[in-house]
């Protein structure tokens, strides 16, 4: 397919991962147009993009926001609209339809997207094909049923949303139901499973074609995390795990996904078993990693949303290869006991790249950094009051 000049709209120009896309798609020669809130964002300060939209218009509010990209969109101006974070993708996919009547969306279709977002169906799904994952209870399984056979201590999460919000873990089973109604808890709106002692986690990022083919996969483990409990990942490295990418692929299959997927896994600390822990269909802020192994994600994405034949890439043989979230990794630093123990060690940039830096685009790290480090110091200054 012909990609020179094809105008593309890009949201979420804040976004580490929008950087990499911007700069996949100024690779294939297109033109982009990235949507901004500030000026300070990495995609409005970098150099990549051919035009920058700044609007301090709420994401939050879905409808308006919504409105005005259609609005944006319907004068003509663009080919294709490329949602990047999940609080875009989801109200972009909510009115796919009248989008499409202007631009080509290049992000995963509506009906695969939701299959993510709620978390019961992909574990359902990872049950009924063998999937490894600790015991989770499925939706045709009474709560009952599933607290008369599970192993505590286990964890609750909610079907649907984002992050952390609403995880609790429950060490015993007598905790369970005062705490329930205490908060006015259905448990039918949540995911719950046993808890998994870990002390690894697994990655893995995959795309699929409208074929059902694997387009590009490959395997990855978080070194470093922030908050040092349970974050987002710092740092992290490619690795050589087939099992993981097998399980993978026979997820995705099953759930006849569309577009890019990141898996994450989590090694259990008594059995050595990797088990599913999620899956999301946004592009992840560490997406440089697959640039780092020669994939160009935006070249994928175009091409399922024009319908074309999707590349397909060879199996990654990038191994060892480190991606680095320096703005994290530094906090990581100063609050980890292991700051001296690390494996890589933290002073070293042996086969790694940091997320936002390049030599010939500096800006969107340093401005990124420095707005890090005065969100820190004014959230200190704040705690001393």
């Amino acid at each position: 397919m012909e990609f020179q000049g094809l105008r593309v709209l890009v949201l979420d120009g804040a976004g580490k991962q929008t950087l990499t896309m911007v700069r996949g798609l100024k690779e294939l020669g297109c033109h982009v147009t990235v949507f901004c809130k500030s000026q300070r964002d990495t995609c409005y300060v970098s150099k990549y993009p051919d035009k920058k939209i700044l609007s301090n218009i709420s994401i939050e509010k879905q409808k308006e926001y919504t409105d005005y990209l259609l609005k944006l969109v319907s004068a003509g101006d663009f080919d294709v609209l490329m949602p990047i974070g999940e609080l875009s993708t989801n109200p972009v996919t909510q009115r796919e339809e009248e989008f499409k009547k202007y631009v080509k969306l290049a992000c995963a279709p509506r009906d695969t997207y939701i299959k993510a977002f709620n978390k019961q169906i992909t574990f359902d799904i990872a049950i009924e094909n063998g999937i490894p994952c600790s015991y989770t209870r499925h939706s045709k399984q009474s709560i009952e049923d599933y607290l008369e056979k599970c192993s505590f201590p286990i964890i609750i999460k909610p079907r649907q949303g984002l992050g952390s919000i609403g995880f609790h873990k429950f060490e015993k089973y007598e905790e369970f139901w005062p705490y329930m109604k205490e908060k006015g808890l259905n448990p039918d709106d949540y995911v719950v499973q046993e808890y998994v002692d870990h002390e690894r986690r697994l990655g893995t990022i995959l795309f699929v074609d409208q074929k059902n083919n694997i387009c590009m996969s490959y395997a990855n483990e978080v070194l470093r995390w922030f908050p040092i409990d349970a974050g987002s990942a710092c740092m992290l490295r490619t690795i050589d795990y087939p099992d993981v990418i097998t399980w993978s692929t026979s997820l995705l299959k099953a759930m006849k996904w569309q577009g890019i997927a990141a898996l994450s896994f989590m090694v259990d600390k008594v059995t050595g078993e990797a088990k599913l822990l999620e899956i999301n269909g946004r592009i992840p802020a560490s997406i440089r990693l697959s640039s780092m192994c020669g994939f160009n994600v935006a070249k994928l994405l175009i091409e399922l949303a024009y319908g074309e034949a999707v590349d397909q890439y060879p199996p990654n043989t990038a191994i060892g290869v480190c991606l680095r979230h320096f703005d994290t990794d530094l906090a990581w630093f100063f609050q980890s006991p292991d700051r001296f123990r690390a494996d890589p060690s933290w002073f070293s940039w042996k086969n790694t790249k940091e997320v936002l830096y390049s030599k010939d685009d500096k800006k969107p790290f340093y401005i990124h950094l420095l707005a890090q480090l005065i969100e820190a110091k004014e959230k200190m200054r704040k705690k001393k009051h």
